[in-house]
């Protein structure tokens, strides 16, 4: 069967998760270097960073590369912006999904509660669950496929078991630092050839983040397309 093409929403949105979904691999393995990981993450309720977002098309010969922020907070909240001056913006509060498109003042909403069945909701599962504390879960969703140090880091190779996942997202990588495990790195691998690569600096770990960085609701003055409904009154998220 044909590989599914990764949608422009979807790519924004895999993107968006795709430092959230760092925690997502790393319980249940067997691995000293994953145990290891875990343990530095225990006290962990809040993160951000810079980053440097690359893409890989097949079809462009040269990569696309974009700065921004991540914000994220425990359990299920994020904030990403990509760009400068910013052109997307993502925010997760829960099930209520809003990714925003300043310039053209746009706005798509989701309920992720309402993803039919099938390969996008098996993959955005694998990507939202954030940081887990059920090794069951990973065991079921993940393969560690392999633990490599190189130059400094630990480069972690995972693979959904799902198979209709596995038409979307066919792989994750993950790269830790080898001397405190922090996070260096994720790259999302689209099963149509397409990579998502994240490289990540000036990280904080349980930074102070008020809850209007999180807010859902659609700014005023933005056209709104999207799955969820959104009865509170409207209002620009943070900055």
């Amino acid at each position: 069967m044909k590989p599914l093409p990764p949608s422009a929403a979807w790519l924004r949105v895999a993107a968006l998760l795709a430092a959230v979904a760092t925690a997502v691999p790393l319980r249940a393995a067997g691995n000293p270097v994953v145990a290891s990981w875990l343990r530095s993450q225990t006290n962990v309720s809040a993160w951000s960073a810079d980053f440097v977002q690359t893409r890989r098309l097949p079809a462009l010969a040269r990569p696309l590369s974009s700065p921004g922020h991540v914000w994220f907070a425990a359990p299920d909240r994020f904030r990403w912006e990509l760009g400068d001056p910013v052109q997307s913006i993502a925010v997760r509060r829960g099930d209520a999904l809003l990714v925003l498109s300043p310039r053209l003042k746009r706005a798509e909403t989701l309920d992720l509660r309402a993803i039919a069945r099938g390969p996008m909701r098996d993959a955005m599962a694998l990507l939202d669950t954030g940081f887990p504390r059920d090794a069951g879960q990973f065991a079921a969703r993940f393969e560690v496929q392999s633990v490599r140090e190189v130059s400094g880091r630990f480069d972690l190779e995972l693979r959904p078991r799902d198979a209709g996942a596995r038409r979307l997202l066919s792989g994750l990588g993950v790269s830790l630092g080898t001397n405190d495990f922090a996070l260096m790195a994720t790259e999302l691998r689209f099963a149509d050839g397409t990579v998502l690569r994240n490289d990540f600096t000036n990280a904080v770990r349980n930074p102070v983040v008020g809850p209007e960085r999180f807010e859902t609701a659609v700014p005023e003055g933005y056209s709104v397309s999207g799955s969820a409904r959104t009865n509170a009154p409207q209002k620009t998220p943070g900055p």
